[in-house]
């Protein structure tokens, strides 16, 4: 008795997803233009928070590139793929426009003759195809949400660790390269286990069963890898110059023969961006003073701690004046004089609350010209497995900035 009523459901079901189905172009083109919105808006966050975790957080350089690479390529290959989408509604709509102008199709009467004996698609067909492509397009990403969430995941543990139990980031990095490992070994021996049986179940892993098995397993793999590589110079974009922030080296043949202004200048600095090393106010100095400003990073306490207590000697045969505070790890010179700063002033910079370290360096004797304020530091090596401290090391252009004195 029931049998009427439960089809009848079913046929209204079917009915309320044909029509969802063919008006689907409404959602996706509102869902692709909102997020685009947001993905284009979210790059310079990206960099911001990596610079953050190694300046704040004394995330190693190494893993604060892992992040902002991850992050990055993952915001780059969504941008890609909702904008190819995109160009594709767009190439539809014009077929739409074209069907309703000329439903008939082509005329071969009206056409030259040496096209008059092929056969053309006609308007509608082509719309039909362009909606399944479109469709498409749009729901491919779906099968890489998974694991873009469980990756991501992983990565906060990691982090995790690294942060609060202090333990070498070399020991993170094999636990994360082991882990892959082992997980690869995981899945390739046990290929009838339970959990892929319920795993397969799931909407991600349907999805991308759905995908290989109709469009080819081998063209469903290419055109993510064709997604990717369309998306490097997005990627290379976003990553640009974090180099300045590997606070343990010195400064790279391109970064000292064609600095970026913005870096170095609080004139020309935007706001929501931090400093990477040192910076002056302005290029232009007028007076006896140049005011300096230094980017903290967090790991440069332990530096003065470990300096004091494990490496007096060397400190003493390098000349290099008493470490009582942080900013004692720099030296600075003009020419070949050595400039002593004077005290220190600690500050919070607006918009980013990136920490600094500000001071007046004497320039009175200097007559007018340009110069260079060359940079040193002195830095310690640790042990990749201990993390204990075993070398110093003087980084001797750690920066350089030129001024101009009136």
């Amino acid at each position: 008795m029931n049998s009427k009523p439960d089809s009848s459901r079913k046929s209204d079901e079917l009915s309320w997803l044909e029509n969802l189905q063919r008006n689907s172009w409404e959602p996706e083109v509102i869902i692709s233009g909102i997020i685009l919105a947001f993905l284009f808006a979210f790059p310079s966050k990206i960099y911001a928070f990596s610079a953050m975790l190694v300046q704040e957080f004394g995330l190693n350089y190494a893993g604060a590139v892992l992040v902002l690479f991850y992050l990055s390529a993952v915001i780059s290959v969504f941008k890609i793929f909702f904008v190819v989408h995109l160009v594709l509604r767009f190439i539809w709509a014009g077929f739409l426009g074209l069907s309703y102008a000329f439903p008939q199709g082509v005329i071969h009467e009206k056409l030259f003759k040496i096209s008059q004996h092929f056969e053309y698609l006609k308007p509608g067909d082509m719309v039909l195809a362009m909606e399944r492509i479109c469709s498409m397009t749009f729901a491919y990403p779906i099968s890489l949400v998974f694991t873009i969430l469980v990756s991501t995941a992983y990565l906060v543990l990691l982090l995790f660790l690294y942060y609060w139990l202090k333990i070498s980031f070399f020991i993170i990095y094999l636990i994360f390269m082991i882990s892959l490992l082992v997980f690869a070994l995981f899945v390739l021996i046990n290929k009838n286990a339970k959990w892929r049986a319920k795993m397969a179940k799931t909407m991600m892993a349907s999805v991308g069963a759905i995908y290989q098995s109709n469009l080819g397993k081998w063209f469903s793999v290419f055109y993510g890898l064709g997604i990717f590589l369309l998306a490097m110079p997005l990627i290379y974009n976003d990553v640009r110059d974090f180099s300045m922030f590997f606070n343990e080296s010195n400064l790279l043949e391109n970064e000292l023969k064609w600095p970026t202004k913005e870096l170095s200048y609080s004139e020309f600095h935007q706001e929501e961006k931090r400093y990477p090393r040192a910076f002056l106010s302005t290029e232009t100095v007028r007076g006896d003073y140049l005011k300096l400003g230094i980017a903290r990073y967090a790991g440069d306490d332990q530096y003065l701690i470990d300096l004091n207590e494990n490496f007096k000697k060397e400190l003493d045969s390098l000349g290099w004046h008493e470490l009582v505070d942080t900013p004692d790890l720099y030296r600075f010179t003009i020419g070949d004089e050595v400039i002593r700063a004077g005290s220190w002033k600690r500050n919070r910079l607006q918009v980013t609350d990136q920490k600094v370290y500000e001071t007046m360096l004497p320039i009175g004797d200097l007559p007018p010209g340009i110069y260079t304020l060359k940079i040193e530091k002195l830095l310690v090596r640790y042990n990749l497995f201990t993390n204990k401290p075993e070398e110093i090391r003087l980084r001797e252009q750690w920066d350089e900035i030129d001024f101009i004195k009136e």
